[in-house]
């Protein structure tokens, strides 16, 4: 025996060993994780690029008025307000929220899975 596991029962080693094994799938399993939630993140920020740029803008810049909808950006060139549908300035609302949320996740993802691959296995 070593003097790690001298003056334990077998219920502790067992434990212990149980703990080391979660431990090496999870460095295991968190890269794949992160790299995936990175691409997801890329993704729908370059759905979202593309998006306002077909229908003149986004949301999150725009206003209501009324009955009437407008996302602000540039359209044929010139930058202002674009009257869209209410569905489009709901969708344009929601994707710019889902990106608010995907890109942090993606670099708190990404920082915590360099840090397990820095870490020394023990």
């Amino acid at each position: 025996m070593t003097q790690a596991t001298q003056g334990r029962g077998p219920k502790d080693i067992l434990e212990a060993a149980r703990q080391h094994s979660r431990r090496q799938a999870i460095r295991r399993l968190f890269p794949n994780v992160s790299n995936v939630l990175v691409l997801v993140s890329l993704l729908n920020f370059v759905l979202f690029v593309g998006g306002a740029f077909y229908v003149g803008g986004d949301a999150w810049n725009g206003k209501v008025e009324g009955q009437n909808y407008y996302v602000w950006g540039y359209h044929h060139g010139k930058k202002g307000y674009t009257r869209v549908s209410k569905t489009v300035f709901e969708y344009s609302r929601w994707h710019v929220y889902s990106v608010m949320v995907t890109w942090p996740l993606a670099i708190v993802a990404a920082i915590v899975s360099e840090r397990i691959e820095r870490r020394p296995q023990g």
